[in-house]
Parts: structure tokens; sequence; C-alpha cells
């Protein structure tokens, strides 16, 4: 969060037109930590929640996400307009501001609220990775290369990781695509754009995020959200075909409401089959596949619009979201967090000073006079 802080701080001498190449130095600092937020949100919830509540705690850290790039689409337009150069470096200024006290106001919050951990581990699968933490712990790099070498892994990217790649791209030529269309449309696209947003990132992750929470079968909400996804596309591609307007503002979020989600589904399925490797380094590694595959996926899509033509790209879009949806089906589905979350009982000793804990099998709880003189607290973490 200082990164992106520091970098809206120096937006602030960027508002005149000819310092175009402060914005991009700017951008630099934002754009590092731009991706450790977004690698944490499975992280956060896996440290911080129990079984039953960390796919719906990472859904509502993705929500919040989405509504920051929501916020994203609706200020420019409405802060910055078309009239002369001194005008738009005015409200390019304001709109740099705005910036600067919104991410202001978080990092501090950070800084004076944020625990780096709770005291307690809140499941089974924590406190195993707590317990094994100095035991031959590898680096972060054997950690990457042991998830590269999962094969699950690879089905996961090719099938959650390229849908939410289509879908970021869907977002970058949207403008495009629509104006294509309804030529003087630029007011519509992004009104679409923001109902998209809400409807997939804030309600479509809440929703699913329970379900998992509720079912734990992501093999089986991946494959829905995957298939949904791709026929509600393709009532998106008619819509945009037979331009009408009212279909697409109806089936533009629908389409978002099931592609969204398939962010959280792959942060979280990947936690699931690589435990006990630590969570950032699965998620962090989703999060640059499914990066550079949005990069390659908007490229060729400008390129299709080109040589062949919108319907027949709409075509291929389609044809590609219903591959990921039986890539997913590939996926072995050994939970292997929920199967740690499901062992027996352990007897946790917390130091009442917030020491980190550690443990102790049930049959050292003859010991337990010893650990009183010591004024050490035992807590058992419940079978899940």
């Amino acid at each position: 969060m200082a990164l992106t802080l520091a970098g809206n701080l120096i937006k602030l001498f960027a508002a005149q037109s000819d310092r175009y190449w402060v914005v991009l130095l700017a951008q630099l600092p934002i754009a590092i930590g731009q991706v450790q937020l977004a690698s944490i949100a499975s992280k956060l919830a896996t440290t911080w929640f129990g079984p039953e509540e960390v796919s719906t705690a990472c859904a509502i850290a993705v929500l919040w996400m989405q509504l920051g790039s929501a916020l994203g689409c609706v200020q420019s337009p409405f802060i910055v307009k078309k009239k002369d150069n001194e005008e738009i470096s005015s409200q390019l200024f304001k709109m740099f501001v705005i910036q600067c006290i919104l991410s202001g106001c978080v990092f501090l919050a950070i800084l004076v609220f944020f625990k780096p951990k709770p005291n307690l581990p809140p499941s089974q699968s924590q406190l195993n990775l707590i317990v094994n933490a100095d035991e031959n712990r590898p680096s972060f790099l054997a950690n990457i290369r042991e998830v590269i070498k999962n094969r699950n892994f690879w089905f996961v990217v090719m099938s959650m990781g390229l849908a939410n790649g289509l879908w970021n791209s869907f977002g970058v030529v949207f403008n495009t695509i629509y104006l294509n269309y309804f030529p003087n449309g630029e007011s519509d696209a992004g009104v679409i754009a923001l109902l998209s947003i809400i409807s997939g990132g804030c309600i479509g992750s809440i929703v699913v995020g329970i379900i998992l929470d509720k079912t734990h079968q992501f093999k089986k909400v991946s494959f829905a959200i995957l298939l949904l996804a791709a026929i509600s596309y393709g009532f998106v591609s008619i819509s945009l075909i037979a331009q009408s307007k009212i279909a697409i503002f109806i089936t533009v979020p629908i389409f978002g409401f099931f592609i969204a989600p398939s962010l959280i589904v792959g942060f979280e399925f990947l936690v699931e089959i690589t435990y006990p490797i630590p969570e950032a380094c699965s998620s962090s590694t989703f999060n640059a596949a499914y990066c550079f595959q949005s990069i390659v996926s908007a490229i060729l899509l400008e390129v299709l619009f080109e040589s062949i033509g919108y319907v027949w790209t709409f075509v291929i879009i389609f044809f590609t979201m219903c591959c990921c949806a039986m890539f997913v089906l590939l996926v072995n589905t050994e939970l292997r967090r929920r199967d740690a979350n499901l062992q027996h009982n352990h007897t946790v000793i917390v130091d009442t000073g917030g020491a980190v804990p550690s443990i102790s099998n049930s049959s050292r709880s003859s010991s337990s006079s010893s650990m009183n003189e010591h004024k050490n607290t035992i807590v058992t973490i419940a079978k899940f």
C-alpha cells in the first residue's frame, strides 16, 4: 500500500500535458504494489478465518478490489471533461488529489489497525503450517517450482485463469466493441462496465464464496460458473449483433456475475490442491499466469477483430470459454487443506503474552500443572 501511495503522490506532479513521462514513472510503484495486493486476498483469508469462512472472506477481499475498479471506471469521466488544456490539467490534479487522499487513508488504517496474524490459528491447516514452519522450510523459489510441477495447477490455470483472462480482456476491448455497434455510446459503455463489475465482482463473488464455504465442492462450482458464463456470453454476443441496448444492459452484467467469481475460485482451489505450500506462492503464481493470459487475450482480440471481424471473434471466445469449463473437469479433487482441517484434535499451548503457539499431543495433558506454573493457556483446536 505504501508503493501505491508513493505513486499517487508522484502523480500530483503529472497534471500538465507535457509531463506524460511523470505519469509512467508514477505508475511503476503503483503497478508493483497492486501485484502484491492482488495476490494477498487468499493469504489474508486463510490466516484469519476458519475453514467454514475462508472462501467468503476471500470473496469479500476481492469484492473491495472490484469496488476500487468500479470507482476507477466512473471517476475519470465525471471529473475530467473534454475541454481546453488548462481545465483538463486542473481536473486531472483534482482527480490525483482524491486518489492520494483515498490511498493515504487506507495506508494509515493498515498501520494503525492491522495485525500480522491472530493470536491463535483459526484452523488445523494453519496450525500445521505454524508447527512445521522451522522444519526444513523450503525457499520461496522451491515452493514456486513445486507449484509449477503440479499438473492440477495447470488445469486450474487453463480453466479459471484463462476464463478470468478473457473477462479482463473483454473489459479492455468492450468500449471498442460497443462503439462498433453503437457509435457515440461512450457513456453507455461506462455504465455497463460499472454494472458488470458490481454484479460480478461484488454480488457474484460473495454468492460463490458462500457456496464454497457451505459445500466445498470446488470442481462442481467451477464447472457450473464457467459453463453458465459461456452460455451468458453467447447471449451477450447475440445482443450485440442484434444491436439491442436493453438486452446488452441485462446480459453483460449477468455474464459478469458468472465469470468474475472465477478469480476467487481459482485462488481458493489452488490453495486447496497445493497445500501445504504457502498460500502466497500459489496465489502469486496464479495471479501472474492469469495476468499474462489477460495481456495475450487483449492483443489477440484486437487482431481478430481486424482480421476476421466481430462475429467470428465472438464465436471463438464462446468456444474458448466452453473449453475452459471442460479443462476444470480434469482437476484432481484432492482438497489437501480441507483434509488437514478434518484431522484429529491437537492441543495448543499459547503464551499469554501473544507468543507463537506450540503443539502438544493429547498424551501430554498430564503436564498441565507445570504449564500453569509458567502461566500458559491451553487451547484445543476442535475437530472440523
